[in-house]
């Protein structure tokens, strides 16, 4: 009689948590939450997560991975989040992952060149040159297969590519704002340096694994409730005024 007391509980419990949006599965154990980035865009996103996810009530790791398998684990519901993927890749080639409808971060893409810089004003004046970009990037990929550059290498790691640079074997680097600059310093590079205007700016959007549909709403109304207080703007400002 007590273990059918108990069980009806549970039973309640769980349909007043689906009722109201929260999955239960997060309640049980952090949600895993990939990306693609390197430092320091990691940890801005990672900034930007804890800060939404402490006001939405919901644990979490955080953890970077390759950009393929960054995205590949979430999709196979191995790992819970991604953070954080342009629209157009994900419709096209993930329709079934969830995006929650609120622009984490507004990222910036462009192009690095030995000095003295060439002139790159879009992604159609890179035709001429021989051009390299890294696995899981989807905006320069596919940009960069329509230009069709002399010589398109897709490398597998953003500090290898851009040592290539540096020895001339390419003649562009295509990467993330951030992420490139702090390769250039962490690696001495100081004959390398970023070509404005970027390339292409996007919208960033954290995308769960459908299991987690109705969390998307919580989150995004946390992450809203932040911008108003000026309190996501403060951590970008952070990272981009270094």
């Amino acid at each position: 009689m007590l273990n059918i007391r108990i069980n009806s509980i549970k039973t309640l419990l769980l349909t007043l948590l689906m009722i109201v949006g929260i999955s239960p599965v997060a309640l049980c154990q952090p949600l895993n939450i990939n990306t693609g980035f390197t430092a320091p865009v990691f940890n801005l996103l990672e900034d930007i997560i804890q800060l939404t996810f402490n006001r939405a009530g919901i644990d979490f790791r955080f953890r970077q991975q390759s950009g393929e398998r960054s995205i590949a684990l979430v999709a196979r519901g191995i790992d819970d989040a991604e953070c954080c993927r342009v629209p157009q890749a994900i419709v096209r080639d993930y329709p079934d992952l969830i995006q929650v409808p609120e622009v984490v971060y507004v990222a910036r893409f462009s192009a690095f060149a030995k000095k003295p810089l060439p002139e790159i004003i879009n992604f159609e004046s890179l035709k001429p040159y021989s051009v390299a970009t890294v696995s899981g990037w989807k905006i320069l990929i596919n940009n960069l297969q329509k230009v069709k550059p002399e010589v398109f290498h897709i490398m597998e790691n953003e500090e290898s590519m851009f040592k290539i640079l540096q020895m001339e074997r390419i003649d562009i680097a295509t990467f993330g704002y951030l992420g490139g600059l702090e390769i250039i310093s962490s690696l001495e590079l100081n004959d390398i340096d970023v070509i404005d205007p970027p390339l292409a700016t996007a919208p960033l959007y954290l995308y769960l694994n459908k299991k987690h549909e109705k969390l998307a709403p919580k989150i995004a109304k946390a992450l809203k409730e932040l911008k108003a207080e000026g309190k996501i703007d403060e951590i970008i400002s952070s990272y981009e005024n270094r």
